[in-house]
């Protein structure tokens, strides 16, 4: 119980003191709930007040913290409704007051004050009457002021300190979260330098699974890639016990399954796609439960799947993880996709390679070839000019020498035929097998009816010159590069009609034996004139 004090000195003594004490308590503490205790207390000892009670409201008005001393009458759903009605006044104020009472909300307390504070949220004083009756004079309202200061000070200063952990709390949790990006995206980097030194499907496979399941924590982990075109199957595993075969491996299924559990059934290539529903994943593999799965298309009928096991560390990926998570899968796609097109290109050059080499000996075998013409036709030139020398010195020609001039010619055009790559043959070569002529009706006959294919055996410039209406240029000479741009896909049971010779050349039964030779059943040779042939079996 305070006792009162006379004296107007004395009591200004004790109102300082009250002040220092308070100050001296408030600024060493700077829990929301401690401020308003020792706020009541001073007040409530420095006045004499029998009760009381301190609130602190958020910016909704709705009351955070409540502590009532020494008041039983009133409960804390009365001191909300009372701190409610008074409130809305209250917030116009820059500074502390004492909200005038009346009858509607004075509920036994004679003194309510208002402390605004910094961030929009409001605390209440109320104070029951003094001890003996007294009323409370100006100063013990001045006391109030003084106190309300500290109060206001202090409580600012702690919600500013809560504010400032808070944020440093938030701050470090996105630091964490920053950091774990950043590892995820030097991981990518470190896929993508080593991945420039694949030049293959394999070696980048062996690559990237160990670097995915490092950089995100999984100890379990499968990739499996299927080249529907070429047949061709990569399967590579981490963790997994017992190690799954290739040839027990439900692969169709596995990748049915990934397909039918992806949002985006459309897959472009190369893109990734998350697989959402995991429940029909996790029995195919024995010993191997995968927490999450990615779906990719690398190019056409090239599909590939990505599945990995739980986290090590109980950690629940938030949704920047899972979009890196993508984007490594998504970049991982385009760095397969450099390897294959790598693999592709090097096989082409190696084939390029081949063709080269096949080319130069052609070229060696033709330039020796010509060397060995030369020769002969210089040896010509000068039998010629011995025999026009001869020949001016005889007046009289006899039976002899044009047996003589007769057989020297045939030894050297059989020389020469015998040394040219393009010298005719002595004897004529058979039928190619499996061919049969045909006249002009049954020709047409299997060009209307059958759809067989009109060939035009003939080189380019006789093709040109005159050719049967809808006829296909296939000369021998150029066959390997015709058939390969035109013919690869042909049913080889489809008929063909194949005509073109000349004198010294029978081009039809050269293209008929090298269509014989790709397989090719149904070939007929055509000896007629082109000109009663249509491609569609009509005749001209």
């Amino acid at each position: 119980m305070t006792p009162s004090l006379p004296h107007d000195g004395d009591r200004k003594d004790y109102h300082l003191a009250v002040i220092r004490e308070t100050a001296a308590e408030l600024g060493h503490t700077r829990h929301p709930g401690r401020i308003l205790a020792s706020f009541l207390m001073s007040a409530q000892g420095g006045l004499g007040a029998l009760g009381g009670f301190a609130a602190l409201t958020d910016r909704a008005s709705e009351i955070t913290h409540l502590l009532v001393r020494g008041e039983e009458k009133v409960g804390p759903e009365e001191i909300k409704g009372l701190i409610k009605k008074a409130a809305d006044p209250a917030k116009a104020e820059p500074s502390a007051f004492f909200i005038a009472m009346n009858n509607s909300f004075l509920n036994g307390f004679a003194l309510i004050l208002a402390c605004p504070l910094e961030d929009g949220r409001m605390a209440f004083l109320g104070l029951s009457p003094a001890m003996h009756g007294r009323d409370y004079d100006p100063d013990d309202r001045q006391l109030l002021i003084s106190l309300s200061s500290l109060f206001q000070i202090s409580l600012n200063s702690a919600l500013f300190s809560t504010r400032v952990e808070l944020l440093n709390a938030e701050l470090e949790k996105r630091n964490t979260e920053l950091d774990r990006q950043v590892f995820y995206l030097n991981g990518l980097k470190e896929l993508s330098m080593e991945a420039g030194e694949s030049v293959d499907v394999e070696k980048f496979l062996a690559a990237f699974l160990p670097t995915l399941l490092g950089r995100f924590s999984r100890s379990q982990g499968m990739v499996v890639l299927h080249n529907r075109a070429s047949g061709d199957i990569w399967l590579k595993t981490m963790g997994i016990q017992p190690e799954p075969a290739l040839a027990v491996l439900p692969l169709d299924r596995l990748l049915f399954l990934c397909l039918a559990g992806v949002e985006n059934k459309h897959i472009q290539p190369l893109q990734a796609e998350p697989v959402v529903q995991m429940d029909p994943l996790l029995p195919l593999v024995p010993g191997f439960a995968p927490e999450s799965a990615f779906l990719f298309l690398v190019k056409d009928q090239m599909y590939g799947t990505v599945l990995l096991g739980p986290p090590l560390e109980d950690h629940k990926f938030s949704a920047p993880e899972k979009e890196l998570l993508s984007a490594f899968v998504a970049q991982s796609v385009l760095h397969l996709k450099n390897a294959d097109s790598f693999a592709a290109i090097v096989a082409l050059n190696r084939n390029l390679a081949e063709q080269n080499q096949a080319l130069r000996d052609t070229i060696d075998e033709l330039t020796r070839a010509e060397q060995r013409i030369s020769v002969l036709e210089t040896a010509a030139r000068r039998i010629a000019r011995m025999v026009s020398h001869n020949a001016e010195r005889i007046l009289q020609v006899r039976l002899l020498d044009f047996i003589l001039i007769i057989g020297i010619s045939i030894v050297l055009g059989v020389l020469f035929n015998l040394q040219n790559p393009k010298g005719l043959s002595f004897f004529p070569l058979p039928n190619p097998e499996a061919t049969k002529t045909v006249a002009a009706p049954e020709a047409l006959r299997l060009l209307s009816r059958e759809k067989a294919l009109l060939i035009d055996a003939r080189p380019r410039e006789f093709y040109e010159l005159n050719h049967a209406p809808g006829a296909i240029n296939v000369p021998p000479s150029l066959f390997d590069a015709l058939y390969a741009a035109n013919f690869n896909d042909e049913d080889p049971e489809r008929p063909m009609v194949i005509y073109g010779r000349t004198v010294s050349r029978l081009y039809d039964e050269m293209t008929a034996r090298k269509f014989i030779s790709r397989d090719h059943e149904e070939v007929y040779l055509y000896l007629g004139d082109p000109r009663n042939l249509s491609a569609k079996g009509e005749a001209p």
